[in-house]
């Protein structure tokens, strides 16, 4: 098993080991890590994630839960459970606009070292994620943020299970690439009160967009992909940690999956026409740029066959023999860690492509819509 000492050894070394930084870790005290937990109408999840934080092995020292606009039984779930809750006021923009509520409600008591998590309320932690990330951030203060490894939750509906897959396979690649993430995890993810304080600070600079004091931009359908892009512009690093793990649950109908990756892939188009075309965003542009080309190649490939079919018949070429099981193979050994009903269905290909082909369509329609502007959808 993966210990946190072994699993950071890649994640690059930016502490300071001056005589005057070590005497300053002595003298400072140890840093307190604040919980705050975003709800709207939550009651159904909201007692199992508040739970997985206090069965840490280093459990917070404070938890808030910032209720926007709930009309069910969240507020009351969480008040019996004996944390804070902050009912938020005058909230229009969702998820960014609440935590922008809590953060103001916790930060100035706080000290530049201590550390906040923003958890969604419809995740839970693994028992050491706190103590895991409070372990990076001692060695890499500059990290900024550390992200949580997620992990789909299981449910029946065959949506769900393809993304599993699709979310197994993501942390792989983002675990060999040594914790390098496109996104800092809105399920689970630590900041330095530091970091979030230099954010708010730079907003509505020519560094950073947004409202100068605050930490989230509002006005983002995708505020952790915002500020993750914020955060590497004033000149952190931040990293998704193998060892802390969040298992959060997924959309359950193609109807929500959609809703929600229109808002993920719009929110993420708007944030680099926002940016533009710099250092810490370039990367992103080449991503999007061979994410649209990727999405037509299926098309492509079936105006070739419908080519050949029309023009030169029908011929068999034993080379695919040889490609298509390496092709299985890779998918099988990417998908072993989702369960035995996700190699099965990663193993025969045809599920994860009309998968592809459902999300190519979710990306065009984002961009007609990032491009057009207008209204905008909202959902988890």
């Amino acid at each position: 098993m993966t210990t946190t000492n072994d699993a950071v050894v890649n994640l690059g070394n930016d502490r300071s080991e001056s005589p005057l930084a070590q005497a300053t870790d002595k003298l400072r005290p140890p840093a307190r890590v604040i919980a705050i937990i975003p709800a709207h109408n939550e009651e159904i999840g909201i007692a199992q994630t508040i739970d997985s934080l206090r069965r840490q092995t280093q459990a917070p020292d404070r938890i808030l839960v910032a209720a926007d606009n709930c009309t069910d039984g969240t507020v009351d779930i969480a008040r019996a459970m004996g944390v804070e809750v902050l009912e938020t006021r005058d909230n229009t923009a969702r998820k960014a606009g609440a935590l922008n509520q809590g953060l103001a409600m916790v930060l100035p008591a706080l000290l530049p070292h201590d550390v906040v998590l923003m958890m969604d309320a419809d995740s839970r932690l693994n028992h050491d994620f706190v103590s895991a990330g409070m372990a990076y951030f001692e060695c890499w203060p500059l990290r900024g943020g550390i992200s949580g490894s997620y992990v789909a939750a299981d449910h029946p509906s065959r949506v769900a299970l393809l993304q599993k897959i699709e979310y197994t396979q993501g942390l792989r690649t983002v675990h060999r690439r040594a914790g390098r993430i496109h996104v800092l995890s809105g399920a689970a993810t630590m900041f330095t009160v530091e970091s979030l304080r230099k954010v708010a600070g730079m907003r509505g600079s020519t560094l950073i967009p947004g409202v100068k004091g605050l930490v989230y931009d509002e006005s983002s359908l995708t505020e952790d992909y915002e500020l993750t892009v914020a955060l590497k512009r004033v000149g952190y690093d931040p990293r998704c940690a193998i060892d802390c793990v969040v298992v959060t649950d997924v959309m359950p109908t193609w109807h929500d999956w959609m809703v929600q990756r229109l808002r993920w892939q719009r929110g993420t188009l708007e944030t680099l026409f926002t940016y533009g075309f710099v250092e810490h965003t370039r990367k992103a542009w080449a991503v999007q740029a061979w994410t649209y080309f990727r999405s037509v190649i299926p098309l492509l490939m079936l105006m070739t066959w419908g080519y050949a079919l029309a023009f030169e018949g029908v011929a068999f070429y034993p080379f695919w023999l040889l490609i298509i099981p390496v092709f299985m193979l890779d998918q099988l050994v990417a998908t072993w860690n989702a369960g035995w009903r996700a190699r099965i269905y990663a193993t025969l290909i045809i599920p994860l492509w009309i998968y592809e082909t459902y999300q190519s369509v979710a990306y065009w329609q984002a961009l007609r819509l990032a491009l057009r502007g207008g209204e905008k959808e909202w959902l988890t």
